[in-house]
């Protein structure tokens, strides 16, 4: 229970500080939640769904977590860390975005062919960001990368 609790703190801490930076240096904050088909798996693909967070203008910091399964019940939890940039310039928060992300995968221990628990994850993403009004945008994106070759998402989010 206390692990629950830990990790519910963690969360909030990562969604709280990242906007309060933000807004003090008047730069975009985002939330989306979102879902991805990528190249992990047992089978060559997986399918799940997570949560981005991150702020700057003209270029982005943030956090991306996924947590993903194939059809052999196959599970992974990626946290990757990302810098992004928007292609539009300095003052651009929207349209045609470069991003690179690093970060931990965790392996479930739930396939008998899995021997390890974990990798180190980087990869390559590109996308483009449609904005909703002045708070929400649909972001698509397709990835590729290590270990997991390569991926194709949509997150939908709120930005301030």
């Amino acid at each position: 229970m206390v692990k629950y609790h830990f990790l519910s703190i963690m969360l909030c801490f990562f969604l709280i500080v990242p906007a309060l930076f933000a807004e003090k240096r008047g730069e975009d904050f985002f939330f989306a939640p979102r879902g991805e088909v990528t190249g992990y798996g047992t089978n060559g693909y997986a399918y799940g769904g997570g949560l981005m967070i991150g702020a700057g203008t003209g270029g982005a910091l943030g956090l991306s977590l996924l947590y993903a399964v194939d059809d052999n019940n196959f599970i992974f939890m990626e946290m990757l860390f990302f810098l992004r940039g928007y292609i539009f310039g300095a003052n651009a928060f929207s349209g045609p975005f470069l991003q690179l992300s690093a970060g931990p995968v965790i392996y479930a221990d739930t396939n008998p062919e899995i021997t390890s628990y974990g990798n180190i994850s980087a990869g390559f993403t590109t996308g483009w960001r449609f904005l909703l009004g002045r708070h929400f945008f649909l972001e698509p994106a397709v990835r590729i990368g290590y270990p997991y070759l390569a991926g194709a998402g949509l997150a939908l989010g709120v930005r301030r």
